[in-house]
């Protein structure tokens, strides 16, 4: 029996998205009864199509790391098609690839094909030997190792050990539940919580978390969402990276976006205080992160309700350091605000910067 029947005949449903190797979703498709199992498939070959997909540009088109955020994507569509009783079936796949074109490549012909399931984010690279294969060999050997892969991921045959990935994170089922869309927290927020992305943490984030502390005289945690307005949800390698940097008790993981959500889902029955820099104020304030100004309003009236507060700490804009005096807001929402001077703390650092010259 192919991987493909194997697919089609197991509880496993799925999405597929892929930039290379697109002959996996025909080989799935063209089968009697390929509905019940592949229940939706894109070729993002434009560069426009990739964004929208993603939802952002990425840094690379052929990447680790954009092939795995085109599983994520793709495994979230697939739940909201698949049968809530079917979840834990649920996978998603993204494929990007760098293959011979009509003009010659100046780097490596390859693809990295990501799979993504309720409890395991899974990668695999893929080499090619530049000018051996014609254009079509190399497609139909990334979709020969992809069906390989799934035989491996989606545990359909025991034979395929020798398909292990080249990076893989699994998680336990507390983890897992924050990719579900019910509104979930994993760990104990307190009544304070620095909330981040921490790609990743650093001194400044430590230096806050600290002065908070003593400034509010409650314990802070730092909390991490795998959901963020701007950019792609957090798999489970993002997710285990980013926790190996704190203590157990330092930190709270949450699927909540938006700071509304947030506050309904940590603080809705005693009030709390997030803790911030200038910027993410800035952005709780613009409108663009609404669907209208009335949605704002009502939304920073709601936060003023469940009783939050924002400390404030200064952040580094440019060449100026701007502390919460320094910041134009809508008057509601600067009486739930505190802010801390420059003279009790000012760091210089960033995240973006230290991933730039990490150079990732």
């Amino acid at each position: 029996m192919t991987t493909a029947q194997r697919i089609i005949e197991s509880p496993w449903r799925g999405v597929i998205y892929a930039a290379g190797g697109s002959m996996l979703i025909s080989d799935v498709a063209t089968r009697p009864g390929a509905s019940r199992a592949l229940l939706a498939g894109n070729v993002p070959y434009h560069n426009q199509a990739m964004n929208d997909l993603l939802g952002c540009e990425p840094e690379s088109y052929c990447s680790i790391l954009t092939s795995r955020q085109l599983a994520m994507r793709a495994f979230m569509r697939a739940r909201q098609l698949a049968p809530t009783s079917d979840h834990q079936f649920v996978f998603g796949v993204g494929i990007t690839a760098a293959l011979r074109s009509d003009k010659p490549k100046r780097g490596d012909h390859r693809a990295y094909v990501a799979l993504q399931t309720m409890y395991k984010t899974l990668v695999w690279h893929v080499r090619f030997e530049k000018g051996e294969l014609t254009r079509l060999e190399e497609e139909r050997k990334l979709t020969d190792c992809a069906l390989n892969f799934l035989d491996y991921g989606l545990e359909l045959d025991a034979t395929s050990a020798e398909s292990s990935p080249t990076i893989e994170a699994r998680c336990d089922e507390g983890v897992s539940q924050l990719l579900d869309e019910t509104p979930t927290v994993h760990g104990d927020p307190g009544e304070a919580v620095l909330p981040g992305a921490f790609n990743p943490l650093h001194d400044g984030h430590r230096r806050m978390r600290e002065l908070a502390e003593e400034r509010l005289n409650q314990r802070v945690v730092f909390e991490l969402s795998v959901r963020n307005v701007d950019k792609p949800d957090l798999d489970f390698i993002d997710i285990n990276e980013r926790i190996e940097q704190f203590d157990a008790a330092e930190y709270v993981l949450t699927n909540q976006p938006t700071f509304i959500e947030k506050a309904r889902l940590l603080f809705n029955a005693t009030g709390g205080t997030f803790v911030v820099g200038t910027d993410t104020l800035s952005r709780i304030d613009h409108a663009r992160y609404y669907t209208s100004r009335q949605h704002r309003d009502e939304a920073i009236a709601e936060l003023s309700n469940i009783g939050i507060r924002f400390l404030v700490f200064g952040r580094l804009e440019g060449s100026k350091f701007l502390t919460l005096d320094d910041l134009e807001l809508g008057s509601d929402l600067l009486r739930l605000c505190d802010g801390v001077t420059a003279s009790d703390f000012r760091a210089d650092v960033s995240s973006t910067e230290l991933r730039k010259q990490d150079g990732t």
